[in-house]
């Protein structure tokens, strides 16, 4: 891990410890995302790691949310998260360039079929928050929904997870702003989706170069 790299984490996680005293936000919401800074400084050099420590973290958002009493949390965290990481790192392994995976594109169908399916499953959740007069209603059906496709790309290795994850990862933000207007100790959530978006743009730049590098070697070999 570079050492610039090193430098953001430490003050990003000063940041967020700052902030939750300030806040007086419960220990156990920002545990998790101390090792969420190291998770997203490797999955921002698309190092098949990062995989491996999210599925841990995954299990520890499960104890945390478990605590805290937000048991739905909980189970997506250990049922679909957890998993899901584990398989992508496995999966990324079996397939393994370098420190990273081969990538691939996604055929004109699939991505059409998978644009279809995600735009139709959005308007569906947007209507069901709003009917439930949800505050958050635009941002988080967005979210949610991205937070099921994005890891399911990630783990088939198609390049097009970068952009929808920068997409996730503006929505995130946009969302964390709307509910520190609201509650100002999800601060350390909002510093910690600024932090995100910057090592999701990083991922973007990096999974490219490493496609660039291997269909560079198969048109050489």
């Amino acid at each position: 891990m570079k050492k610039s790299k090193i430098i953001i984490i430490v003050l990003t996680g000063i940041a967020i410890l700052v902030s939750g005293i300030l806040t007086k936000q419960h220990f156990f919401l920002m545990l998790p995302l101390f090792v969420s800074l190291f998770v997203m400084s490797f999955q921002s050099e698309a190092n098949r790691v990062g995989a491996l420590i999210g599925a841990c973290n995954a299990v520890l958002y499960t104890i945390t949310y478990i605590c805290m009493g937000v048991y739905g949390s909980a189970a997506s965290a250990f049922l679909f998260s957890f998993p899901l990481q584990l398989m992508t790192f496995f999966n990324w392994k079996k397939n393994a360039y370098k420190k990273t995976v081969v990538f691939k594109r996604m055929s004109t169908n699939v991505r059409i079929i998978s644009c279809v399916s995600g735009l139709a499953l959005w308007a569906n959740l947007a209507g069901v928050f709003y009917y439930l007069k949800y505050e958050y209603a635009v941002f988080d059906s967005v979210s949610f929904l991205l937070g099921f496709i994005v890891p399911i790309l990630t783990m088939l290795a198609y390049i097009e997870y970068t952009y929808l994850w920068i997409f996730q990862a503006v929505t995130g933000l946009f969302l964390n702003i709307q509910m520190v207007s609201n509650d100002i100790s999800q601060l350390t959530y909002l510093i910690y989706g600024v932090y995100a978006l910057y090592c999701v743009i990083c991922a973007f730049i990096n999974v490219r170069k490493f496609h660039k590098e291997q269909q560079n070697e198969v048109q050489n070999s």
